[in-house]
């Protein structure tokens, strides 16, 4: 095939569907309004039973650079925000401790009404002031903008914006507590270093000033005395040296002059000793003052503080509701009702071609032979049971009027030498026609009668696997070409050797028959053997056994299952057999 010619196949095809989708919606259109009224009708009593809820966003900047003045080095320096840091932020916003000051901002008087109460009313009712801001609002955090959004809902407009604005608002008066707080630890900190100091610096004072009473440091003239004194006493010495003279007038200059050297020295080495106390006495000076200028920074400071966050939206009271939405439970309700409407729509289309009552198969050809109470597979399993006689006709009670009619209709009977051959069939599987098969068969051996029942049906769980839980190890086919074996081949019900059942061979392969001529042969001499053979045969619709058959029988029992069968495949199954000159086509209803 062209391309061209694919694609006009595809075309057809794809018209075709679009043509059966249009008629579903046409035919049902009235089902689909009403599943859509419907779905409507509950949105509408959605709206007016469920409390609207208002939402509000008030939007938050941190500053991810902040310019703070450096208490320990009176400088402007940059302190940057990192992820971490911002994370601990959104975690204390959403803290209880948090959520208190908000409530105490946006919900005064129920903090008030629970904190003047009783102690244990007073605690819940706080607390469940404080659980409602809890609830009432979301942090939503922008990373690389370093954007936060307050998102809050209530279910009053003006409560949701003032809570808003109650978590932005609290959060900057937060930021500049933390500050103030941080300020005001330094301040202390750095007030008690100086009054330590100030207390160290009075000690030192009071000992430099008694060291120089001690040491009579203050009088200037004591040293340029004692150095005049020393050299004239220097000069007289060194006058009696030149004059040789060895008296008691030089050893007592030498004397003197070692005394007064001695003052000096000492005097010089108390001058050193005060000047460190001195230094250390400005050094302690010089940090009182570096102390005061770091208390006058944080003065500063405190006087240009600024907040970490600042409030870029203002959160405004919200006229329409976030929860029910008229709009988005409008649209979800037409969604809604339209898809399970076109739901019901097929199912309705995918019931309206099946069966349901039997009065409808008066508009066929071929009669309607009886009509059958419920018979399922395990109807079978209960007649392997079955062993005795009256057992086995009591349990077939439900089968013997279809029994009688078609006896009647083949012109046969369990006390006549001619015999019948009857197809089982229907027009698609899963419709009963095995275990009607079996219970014709079963209800005729019950009777007296020698029966053989064909299952030709190429499935893995046939009659004698249901019966015995095994297979035959030969088909139908091959036992045809020496039908005098196969009442040895066959298997019989216990209890019951008048009834023979042949089943397909191992491998569920279809059944396919090449000269008709022998198997005519065949199945004549089969009923010379047999008073009923009941041929349970594959559906008409996927296999022509039935067909083929057909006019070899003398009746074919076309099963239709209530609420399984559609009227299209029973035709269908009906003309075929009609063109292949099958004999006696009847149908039989199934309720099961």
């Amino acid at each position: 095939m062209s391309k061209r010619g694919r694609q006009t196949e595809t075309a057809a095809e794809t018209g075709l569907e679009n043509i059966q989708i249009h008629t579903l919606i046409l035919r049902n259109a009235l089902l689909i309004a009403l599943c859509m009224l419907a779905c409507g009708a509950l949105m509408w009593l959605r709206l007016a039973t469920v409390v609207p809820t208002y939402s509000s966003q008030a939007t938050l900047v941190v500053d991810d650079a902040i310019l703070r003045l450096d208490p320990f080095g009176a400088r402007l320096r940059a302190r940057t925000l990192s992820m971490t840091q911002l994370a601990t932020e959104i975690e204390v916003m959403n803290s209880r401790e948090f959520a208190a000051r908000v409530a105490e901002q946006v919900l005064p008087e129920d903090v008030s009404a629970s904190t003047s109460g009783e102690d244990q009313g007073g605690a819940s009712g706080k607390a469940s002031a404080i659980d409602r801001i809890l609830e009432s609002y979301q942090i939503i955090w922008h990373p690389t903008t370093f954007a936060i959004d307050i998102l809050a809902t209530d279910a009053s407009p003006q409560t949701a914006a003032e809570i808003a604005n109650g978590v932005a608002r609290s959060y900057v008066d937060y930021t500049l507590e933390i500050q103030r707080a941080d300020i005001e630890r330094t301040r202390m900190s750095i007030l008690s270093r100086q009054s330590a100091l100030q207390k160290t610096m009075e000690v030192a004072e009071a000992d430099l000033l008694a060291f120089t009473k001690a040491h009579n440091l203050d009088d200037v003239t004591v040293t340029q005395t004692l150095t005049d004194t020393l050299r004239r006493l220097e000069a007289q010495l060194a006058l009696a040296e030149e004059q040789a003279e060895h008296s008691a007038d030089a050893t007592e200059l030498k004397a003197e002059r070692d005394a007064t050297l001695a003052k000096l020295e000492a005097r010089a080495a108390a001058e050193v000793e005060k000047n460190g106390l001195e230094r250390k006495l400005e050094s302690m000076r010089r940090q009182d003052d570096l102390l005061f200028d770091k208390v006058e920074a944080l003065t500063m400071q405190e006087a240009l503080l600024a907040p970490v966050a600042r409030q870029v939206t203002v959160a405004s009271p919200s006229a329409r509701p976030v929860s029910p939405s008229p709009k988005t439970e409008t649209v979800g309700a037409l969604i809604c009702g339209l898809t399970f409407g076109f739901i019901l729509a097929l199912l309705r289309e995918n019931l309206r071609g099946r069966l349901r009552w039997p009065q409808q198969i008066t508009t066929f050809r071929a009669p309607v032979l009886g009509h059958l109470p419920r018979l399922s597979r395990k109807f079978i399993t209960r007649m392997a049971w079955a062993t005795r006689r009256g057992s086995l006709v009591r349990a077939l009670h439900k089968i013997s009027p279809l029994y009688t009619t078609l006896r009647t209709k083949t012109g046969t009977g369990s006390g006549k030498e001619t015999s019948a051959m009857v197809l089982v069939t229907s027009p698609g599987n899963q419709e009963g026609r095995s275990t009607l098969s079996f219970a014709l068969a079963a209800h005729a051996a019950a009777g007296g009668e020698k029966v053989l029942l064909v299952d030709l049906d190429p499935s893995q769980k046939d009659l004698i696997t249901t019966l015995s839980r095994k297979r035959s190890a030969s088909g139908f086919l091959d036992l045809l070409t020496n039908p005098l074996q196969i009442d040895a081949a066959a298997w019989h019900l216990p209890g019951h050797p008048s009834l023979s059942i042949i089943a397909p061979a191992p491998g569920a392969v279809p059944i396919r028959f090449g000269n008709m001529s022998s198997v005519t042969t065949s199945l004549s001499i089969l009923r010379r053997k047999y008073s009923l053979i009941v041929i349970d045969c594959p559906p008409v619709l996927s296999d022509d056994v039935a067909c083929r058959l057909g006019s070899l029988a003398q009746s074919v029992l076309l099963v239709a299952r209530m609420k399984k069968t559609r009227f299209e495949d029973l035709s269908k199954a009906a003309q075929q057999l009609e063109l292949n000159n099958a004999s006696n086509v009847g149908i039989v209803v199934n309720d099961g």
